[in-house]
């Protein structure tokens, strides 16, 4: 095993415990020379580009379109007219399905996806499917996760107008066979538009040997700043597609009644850019290029290392293709809430992602709520697994060996008619000691939440704006609550049944003047909960005020 010799370059990790971050697919971390660039933009260029004639403006120009060039000659485009400054992959992806036109969705036209895809490249190519009345179909994807590239290239007709694909799959992982499919889209004519956000940090890329119309990125995710991003595009296809946005800097000449728009790339970027992000992008092609070789080497045994530890974890399940993969695994564990087992890690200062990852689909698609998703980069460590791995068993046992379920079938309320100012179930939560501890309290408090049956857990009585999926039934008898609830989270359901420890029987006026952000204080736990968590917990008690609004007597 190798040791790391670009770790001391991030500045995160020379504080002393860093945390042990296992979520650069989310965002990666920043060495000091971008931080260092766009502090010294600020500090002693700050000007605006392209409209000014003093010096420093100049100046400032000529080192922003620098990194135009940089980035062009980064993923092998022909010209840096073809590079466009956007906000991120987003933004890239939304540019181009905002400005294809008739001329290239013509009626009868299908639209083609992958469904591994995130929402990012769905959800807006949906949009254009209905502003133009197209199909829009789905590259099938197997149990495992991995993309059927046969049924995906039958997929590919004269009928084609677009396929769109991530290069990486940002949920799994996966490299995608992006070569082949487009090669068959070009046989009929179809553009193609290639997600690069999960890529670019860990592949070369030569936009102009796949052969792609389209290719985006975002600059946070390979080391650079947050808020800029790329879209390449072909320079006659972006010469023949309509402006984005319209404003400054993409005007040509104005008149009140007409006005003309700039050439490339400039057409596209409407408004005061993002410049200290673009001179921190280069700085970020910098580094990145002068430790591609290190880098590489890194995450591949950082990779191997990973796989190999998980894969010795009994009722640990690895999804996506493991030996066709950027440095980024998803797993789950057979019986166990991905939430539970994320709330146990960062308790113990690990971040990793757990959830759909942007992906919904592809998680209907493989029969599960969502995924534990670890992604390393060139900072992270052998030791730092080797922690991550023994939490991960640690929580693992914990979850598995408390008494939980006692219950089972139709809810029945918690009873609550105690007196006493401090309920049951919140003086234990207050008697715990340590992170452990208060945690083993808040899923022996879940025990007596009997679970919902199937016919309760619809879209309903479903609670949207909650990390894990959280159900919800009100009623009222004689005036007083009456509270069913679930979730496949032990800890949720927990949180769940000490909340409605002080709710049930109540009236709804009583109910609505409770704070729960004041009586999470009051018990110890706000400072235990991520601000997400702690939304979800709110948008059940909003549920039940909205109930209890709608029931005054």
């Amino acid at each position: 095993m190798i040791e790391n010799p670009l770790r001391a370059l991030f500045p995160q990790f020379t504080q002393a415990n860093p945390v042990v971050y296992l979520d650069s697919a989310a965002t990666s971390h920043k060495p000091q020379s971008v931080i260092d660039r766009t502090t010294e933009f600020y500090t002693a260029e700050n000007s605006n580009v392209h409209r000014s004639s003093h010096q420093m403006a100049a100046h400032t120009t000529a080192q922003f379109e620098a990194v135009r060039k940089q980035v062009q000659q980064f993923i092998g485009a022909a010209n840096s007219k073809e590079i466009i400054w956007t906000k991120g992959t987003t933004e890239s992806i939304n540019l181009v399905a905002a400005c294809l036109t008739a001329q290239q969705l013509k009626p009868g036209s299908e639209l083609l996806v992958s469904g591994l895809e995130h929402h990012a490249n769905l959800v807006p190519w949906q949009q254009v499917a209905q502003r133009f009345s197209l199909s829009l179909k789905i590259m099938p994807v197997d149990k495992q996760g991995r993309l059927e590239l046969n049924q995906a290239l039958r997929l590919i007709n004269t009928n084609t107008a677009l396929v769109a694909i991530a290069q990486v799959s940002n949920a799994l992982g996966n490299i995608n066979p992006i070569a082949a499919i487009i090669a068959k889209a070009k046989t009929v004519g179809a553009l193609t538009l290639v997600d690069g956000a999960q890529a670019v940090a860990h592949l070369k890329v030569n936009v102009q040997d796949l052969g792609c119309d389209f290719y985006v990125f975002s600059g946070h995710k390979m080391y650079g700043p947050t808020g800029i991003g790329v879209l390449y595009g072909k320079q006659t296809l972006l010469e023949s597609l309509p402006p984005y946005q319209f404003g400054g800097e993409m005007i040509e000449h104005v008149s009140y009644q007409h006005s003309s728009f700039q050439t490339l790339p400039y057409k596209y970027e409407a408004g005061t850019p993002n410049i200290a992000g673009v001179m921190g992008l280069g700085a970020a092609l910098n580094f990145m290029h002068e430790h591609r070789d290190v880098i590489d080497d890194i995450e591949n045994q950082l990779y191997r290392y990973l796989i190999n530890g998980l894969s010795q974890i009994s009722g640990l399940r690895l999804w996506g293709e493991v030996d066709n993969s950027v440095a980024v695994q998803s797993f789950t564990v057979e019986g166990l809430s991905q939430q539970d087992l994320v709330i146990l890690l960062n308790q113990q200062n690990i971040a990793i992602r757990a959830g759909h990852h942007c992906a919904m689909p592809l998680m209907q698609t493989l029969g599960i709520e969502g995924t534990l998703r670890v992604s390393l980069a060139c900072y992270n460590t052998f030791d730092e697994i080797d922690y991550f791995l023994q939490a991960l068993k640690s929580a693992i046992t914990q979850l598995s060996t408390t008494p939980m379920q006692v219950k089972s079938g139709a809810f029945e309320p918690i009873n609550v008619s105690e007196t006493t100012t401090v309920k049951p179930l919140a003086s234990q939560i207050k008697a715990a000691r340590g992170w452990d501890q208060v945690y083993r309290q808040i899923m022996l408090a879940g025990r007596d939440l009997g679970r919902l049956p199937d016919t309760l857990k619809s879209a309903e009585y479903q609670v949207f704006g909650c990390e894990s999926q959280v159900w919800l039934k009100c009623e009222l008898h004689n005036n007083q609550l009456s509270l069913q609830g679930d979730s496949p989270s032990k800890i949720v359901r927990g949180l769940l049944a000490i909340i409605f420890e002080v709710l049930v029987e109540q009236t709804p006026e009583q109910i609505m003047q409770f704070k729960l952000n004041e009586y999470l204080a009051d018990l110890g736990l706000a400072h235990h909960l991520s601000q997400s968590r702690g939304n979800g917990l709110m948008a059940v008690v909003e549920k039940i005020n909205h109930f209890c609004e709608t029931h005054l007597i």
